[in-house]
Formats: structure tokens, C-alpha cells, sequence
């Protein structure tokens, strides 16, 4: 099987990196992607894991979003932190794992991706809009495992 970084081309890298770093433009919450070969049985386990690994539980209304792609697996998982969690509740995360799926089912992995950080950026803006305007680069915004 291709090796994990061959599942979105470079330019569609491109592409989710901008994404992301456009969403935090409009929020002091983070959206994180993260790619890896296997989740085992469990992908929102697996999930939690990689939220702790990116040090995602360091914001301080606890307002991170990780979207975890089980490369192998072929699983998704959006976890919430706590406080972005506690203004949504579980029909918008199911609506967002619907439409990002959907598109991955059409092998549409970046427009899928896109979609979804865009949907999580919305709410995020929506309760934790940011008013400064600073460039916030995240060298950790999109990451593969080794």
C-alpha cells in the first residue's frame, strides 16, 4: 500500500494548511488534522491519544477540534475539547462527521477535509471569536505519522 503521505497530493496539503491557518484567523480555538496508518479498534480512542500527543488540551477554554483519519482503517474521528463540546453538543458533530465522510465515501479526501475544518471554524468563530489580527502558524496544524 502507498506509503500515508500519499493519500492527498501536495497540493491538496496545500490546500487543508490554508484552510486551517485561515480558521485561525477567526477564532482562538485550533483545528488540527491528523493522518495515521491504523487506529486499532477503537478510532476515537485512538483519537484522544493523538489530542494529547499535539498538546491540544493546552488552550484555555479548552476549545481545540482534531479531525483523525485512520489511513489504513479507513476511519474518522472529530474529537472536541470540553468547552467547544459543551456549546455544540453531539447533533453538530455527527452533521460534521456526516458531511466529511460523504465526501470521502466520492474519494474526495481534501474537499471532504476542507468542508469539515470550515464547518468547525464557523462554530469555533461563533462562540470564540478572535478580535486581534495576528498570524497564527501552527507547525502542527496538519501531521502525518511517522
Amino acid at each position: 500500500m502507498a506509503d500515508i503521505k500519499d493519500i492527498i497530493s501536495e497540493y491538496d496539503k496545500g490546500e487543508i494548511v490554508s484552510t486551517l491557518l485561515n480558521s485561525g484567523y477567526r477564532t482562538t480555538g485550533i483545528i488540527r488534522v491528523r493522518f495515521e496508518r491504523r487506529s486499532g479498534k477503537d478510532p476515537l480512542s485512538a483519537a484522544r491519544n493523538a489530542f494529547q500527543k499535539l498538546n491540544m488540551r493546552n488552550t484555555p477554554e479548552l476549545n481545540g477540534i482534531l479531525f483523525y483519519i485512520s489511513v489504513y482503517d479507513q476511519k474518522l474521528a472529530v474529537l472536541g475539547d470540553d468547552g467547544i463540546n459543551a456549546k455544540v453538543g453531539q447533533q453538530f458533530w455527527d452533521t460534521l462527521r456526516d458531511a466529511v465522510t460523504a465526501k470521502f465515501r466520492e474519494k474526495q479526501f481534501a474537499i471532504g477535509l476542507i468542508g469539515g475544518i470550515n464547518m468547525a471554524a464557523e462554530k469555533l468563530a461563533q462562540f470564540y471569536p478572535d478580535e486581534k489580527i495576528d498570524l497564527k502558524e501552527d507547525p502542527e496544524s496538519l501531521t502525518f505519522e511517522e
